[in-house]
């Protein structure tokens, strides 16, 4: 096949591969309903107008005593973010929660777009292959409609993320640290990336990323005062690590959670089930502080060329999802970097194309469905059950191996050895 021929080709997968993603995109808009619940981003939405009336936003009460004169009968998750968060969603609040809950929707499907243009614009080195790719990612990976019906923030985090790395690698230090410290403050991962940019003498972008994270917290001072910002890094925060997250009643072991923790607390339940049991916390505390420390050892040194570079990023946005105690569905977005890069270098001969076979499985696991796995699970049940229930966290754990061993200064190819 010439390479014009085969270049035409891709690009024709990838414009059908954009069509089917617009198509779910419409289809996600008219299940919602318009925005008639707003699931995951009433908390969003409740906790800015609890800080507007001089409330706590961080205590389920305060939601529920702006949402119920409001009419809103649906369960309440608490708030639960940082501080700045609010800074973002402030303005949504001052239209009606169906309003603004649309907005977001659309905002979110924007933050898509943006990772895939940075994404593919970043890596166009790596061959339209690659662009091709993340249009099969947009087009395939359910969790992406589910995080616009469910109003989560992921997709614009990934996206700041992605930006901010993209700067730092173009030498552009204070645009990356900023849009990785903006990231920093409306979840609190993407601190691993800051922690990497240090390991490898990256100080000027790891000090904008802290220096814009300082700036935010001054500005969140217009809409929460310094006592409740102090609250949150020293009582909700700490949560985290059991499990509690802020008084969340989401059971742990719900299906579909795809984290380490995960099965730690399937291991050694508590009889609650909201919170890990002391074995499970102290497991997932030591995974939570050595699997980082593990990535971040093994991707300290700089990449050997531009495949590697892209395993790196990979890895480090699987670590972000493996660690937590909740993964669930609309958070495996993050591991898109991963899926591309590693499947790319397959195809390209960068890994070795033996990988091939269980990356194709993976991105099948990764893309497919969630409630199609629960059906199935539930009906075969036993071990069999179990398997299908873990298959994404599976699927992530290849992703993580692929791109560290991708990224890793230990693997360097035949070609880079010989020059």
């Amino acid at each position: 096949m010439s390479p014009r021929l085969k270049t035409a080709l891709l690009l024709l997968l990838a414009t059908i591969a954009i069509g089917w993603h617009g198509a779910n995109v419409q289809r996600a808009w008219e299940h919602s309903g318009k925005g008639t619940a707003a699931r995951d981003f009433a908390s969003y939405y409740y906790a800015d107008l609890a800080a507007d009336a001089g409330k706590d936003p961080y205590t389920v009460k305060s939601l529920a005593g702006q949402a119920r004169p409001r009419g809103y009968r649906q369960v309440l998750h608490p708030f639960f973010y940082p501080p700045p968060f609010l800074l973002v969603t402030s303005w949504l609040s001052k239209l009606d929660i169906k309003t603004a809950y649309g907005v977001w929707f659309w905002l979110d499907e924007l933050a898509v777009l943006a990772v895939a243009l940075a994404l593919g614009w970043w890596w166009r080195r790596l061959g339209i292959g690659v662009t091709v790719l993340v249009t099969f990612a947009l087009a395939l990976l359910t969790a992406i409609t589910n995080n616009h019906s469910m109003g989560q923030a992921n997709l614009p985090v990934l996206a700041l993320v992605i930006g901010g790395l993209w700067a730092d690698s173009d030498g552009r230090s204070e645009l990356g640290g900023s849009l990785m410290g903006v990231a920093c403050m409306l979840k609190m991962s993407p601190a691993l990336f800051v922690a990497w940019w240090l390991l490898r003498g990256r100080t000027t972008s790891a000090i904008w990323a802290v220096g814009m994270g300082i700036v935010l917290s001054i500005a969140t001072l217009w809409v929460m005062p310094l006592e409740t910002q102090i609250r949150f890094y020293t009582e909700v925060l700490p949560t985290f690590g059991s499990g509690d997250y802020n008084g969340l009643i989401v059971p742990i072991g719900l299906f579909g959670n795809h984290s380490i923790p995960d099965i730690f607390n399937a291991l050694w339940p508590s009889p609650g089930g909201n919170v890990l049991s002391s074995n499970a916390q102290m497991l997932s505390t030591v995974t939570a502080l050595m699997l980082p420390a593990l990535t971040l050892y093994r991707l300290r040194d700089d990449p050997v060329d531009a495949w590697a570079a892209a395993g790196q990023v990979g890895a480090l946005c699987v670590c972000v999802l493996l660690i937590p105690v909740y993964t669930y569905e609309h958070h495996v977005v993050f591991a898109l970097p991963a899926a591309v890069a590693t499947l790319g270098a397959a195809i390209h001969g960068r890994l070795h194309r033996g990988w091939i076979p269980t990356l194709l499985l993976a991105w099948a696991l990764w893309c497919a469905p969630l409630p199609v796995f629960k059906q199935q699970a539930m009906a075969l049940g036993g071990i069999a059950g179990v398997l299908i229930e873990e298959s994404k966290f599976l699927a992530l754990l290849l992703f993580y191996a692929a791109s560290l061993w991708l990224g890793s200064a230990l693997h360097i190819p035949a070609k880079a050895e010989s020059t």
